[in-house]
């Protein structure tokens, strides 16, 4: 990626790293009126769970922005941004990616999460390049694996299941 297009993704990065760090904070602040249930697990853990994750991850999302710009401004030759196989290239991904997710949504009610999540995961790691069999085939069994713990375990929320028989 050119320096001046990684120093402009940088300062977005910022930018909406801040902004979704703030909408967390936000959300997280509104599960306080939420009822509290002593019986079962209360109605705000996951809105909770979620708010954090989404401050979490934003924060680290504004460090790789700062270390970003910090890296871009470092360097004296900057090349001009007229990369037009980079544009290409991005547009397919997204095109790819768009595809696989639709294909997910449609085989999900049939086929059920646990077998339609696994091909989805590989096929989006592929889009992005990743080159390790190893890798891709561990990635998407164990966040298959730890996304079903959690949702319909810990949270029981009712994924959809294959009902061939």
């Amino acid at each position: 990626m050119p320096l001046v297009m990684a120093e402009s993704m940088g300062k977005k990065e910022i930018i909406i790293g801040v902004f979704l760090m703030i909408l967390s904070v936000v959300f997280y602040a509104l599960t306080y009126q939420f009822p509290k249930r002593t019986l079962a697990f209360s109605p705000k853990i996951f809105p909770c769970f979620v708010s954090v994750c989404l401050f979490i991850f934003s924060f680290v999302l504004v460090v790789e922005g700062m270390l970003a710009v910090r890296r871009s401004s470092r360097e004296k030759k900057l090349k001009p941004v007229s990369d037009k196989a980079f544009i290409k290239k991005s547009i397919i991904r997204l095109s790819l990616g768009t595809l696989i997710g639709y294909g997910y949504t449609v085989l999900l009610p049939a086929t059920g999460y646990v077998v339609a999540t696994p091909p989805f995961i590989v096929g989006i790691m592929l889009v992005f390049n990743e080159k390790h069999w190893l890798k891709i085939v561990a990635t998407s069994i164990i966040t298959t694996s730890i996304l079903y713990i959690l949702f319909r375990i810990i949270f029981k929320v009712p994924l959809p299941r294959f009902n061939l028989f």
